[in-house]
């Protein structure tokens, strides 16, 4: 201890005296970190609880909605439309003309028209079955010609909101696009011709 200078003995008790705050120190900072650490953790449960209670009840909610909807909802509101009805109007009109030639490209387009061939028709994929629902894909089997306010009308019905002056059907499922392609055919001053294919995804709530 004589050899020690005695400047050097007053810093070794000054350090020695800091230990026990330094100590306490650093337990208070892992304390705090822990503590920050911890309420992270609880914001993150209380975060993922309100996003699941919320999913929850959104999915109560569209599983309430679509409760009574109508197996054939496709077959009763969307195969049977008939499309281009204008045009229809005016074929048949010269059809019937009695001074009508009888040109078999007007009565070919007027039985396309008029048929299956213009019609909606779906093919429908297996069913997938899940815990609360269960899901089949439709296709269209082949394009169909529409104007307007056919396409109006159809998105009306699928969608399941107002389009123009057309309403959704009643107890329509869940209908969800998955392709849909339109192109221009024809245009004139008093129509527009649209080609028309799509594919939709049905949900019906068990």
């Amino acid at each position: 201890m004589t050899n020690i200078p005695k400047s050097r003995i007053i810093l070794y008790l000054m350090i020695a005296g800091l230990l026990p705050f330094i100590f306490v120190a650093v337990n208070l900072l892992t304390k705090t970190s822990n503590l920050e650490e911890l309420q992270n953790t609880l914001e993150e449960v209380k975060e993922n609880a309100y996003v699941r209670e919320t999913k929850q009840s959104l999915n109560m909610t569209v599983r309430g909605h679509y409760k009574e909807a109508d197996h054939f909802y496709i077959d009763k509101h969307l195969e049977t439309l008939s499309f281009l009805k204008p045009e229809i109007e005016s074929l048949q009109k010269l059809v019937d003309n009695k001074y009508y030639a009888g040109d078999e490209n007007v009565k070919k387009r007027l039985e396309l028209l008029t048929g299956t061939g213009n019609a909606l028709l779906f093919s429908e994929g297996s069913v997938e079955a899940y815990p609360f629902f269960q899901e089949t894909t439709a296709t269209l089997v082949h394009p169909v010609e529409v104007n307007l306010a056919d396409l109006q009308k159809m998105l009306s019905l699928i969608e399941g909101v107002p389009v123009g002056p057309f309403k959704p059907g009643p107890f329509r499922p869940q209908l969800i696009f998955l392709e849909f392609k339109i192109d221009k055919k024809e245009a004139s001053e008093s129509n527009e011709i649209f080609l028309l294919n799509m594919k939709l995804l049905k949900r019906e709530y068990l």
